[in-house]
């Protein structure tokens, strides 16, 4: 578990979002973010809202705006 993956599967990473995508991202680049995101992690916790989110999302991953509030974990 990890408090920006949701139960789903979808991850909230600023960097996969369009604010944080650029053009110079490859797939290292990515991997290496989701990567660093995992073992940085001391909260064995799903996020806020989980349970709301996986019930009435429909929309893909690429078309939500996520409100990236916490780069800590």
């Amino acid at each position: 578990m990890h408090p920006h993956i949701y139960s789903n599967g979808i991850i909230c990473l600023d960097l996969l979002g369009s604010q944080g995508w650029s053009p110079v991202q490859n797939v290292e680049s990515v991997c290496m973010s989701i990567q660093s995101m995992l073992t940085g992690n001391e909260k064995n916790e799903r996020p806020a809202g989980d349970d709301e989110f996986v019930r009435s999302n429909r929309l893909r991953p690429r078309d939500i705006d996520f409100y990236y509030h916490d780069n800590t974990v």
